[in-house]
């Protein structure tokens, strides 16, 4: 029975090439459109704000000595809210919060805008969402606002991307397109 089974299997194996040689042969577009894009993707430490407070001699007694401290603190990295504007229209407009367990990660942003061909006015405002209260801030995080007002344009698949520059603290475009003084 196994000499059989030999012959078909060497069979099935031959049919199987050809026709993956001959799928292979067959024409394929991988062309997604002739959109244009815009791509805004960094990331970034946001301010954090912690509050604290000393605890009392009762509730220390409850925690396990290896566990005590005085002072407890719990924070969260403040939220941005993202408005992108294309031609003077709203393409985007989301709040963008810190992830994590504690709230404690960094702010990411990744959003893909698609726009037609040609030259476009663009507009990003990275604003922060309520008041910081006086006290301590974290060293490198970013500014109050990040505002990134210009000209760009893109052929058919071209990508303009808008990232920040955590060195001169602020947006920055880069991408396939030609930026224009606005």
């Amino acid at each position: 029975m196994s000499v059989a089974i030999r012959p078909a299997g060497v069979l099935v194996a031959l049919v199987a090439t050809a026709a993956l040689g001959a799928l292979s042969q067959v024409p394929y577009t991988s062309e997604r459109g002739s959109d244009a894009y815009v791509r805004l993707a960094w990331r970034a430490r946001g301010e954090r704000v912690e509050t604290c407070r000393r605890l009392p001699p009762e509730e220390l007694a409850k925690i396990p000595a290896h566990m005590r401290r005085e002072e407890v603190c719990e924070g969260h990295v403040v939220p941005y809210r993202l408005l992108v504007t294309v031609d003077g229209v709203t393409a985007a407009q989301e709040s963008v919060a810190s992830k994590g367990a504690r709230a404690d990660r960094p702010l990411y942003v990744f959003l893909e805008i698609p726009v037609a061909p040609g030259r476009h006015r663009l507009g990003v405002a990275f604003a922060r969402i309520g008041a910081i209260p006086a006290g301590e801030r974290e060293r490198g995080t970013l500014p109050e606002r990040l505002d990134l007002d210009t000209v760009v344009s893109l052929g058919p698949r071209q990508v303009a991307l808008v990232t920040y520059d955590e060195d001169r603290a602020r947006l920055i475009l880069k991408g396939y397109g030609t930026p224009n003084a606005p």
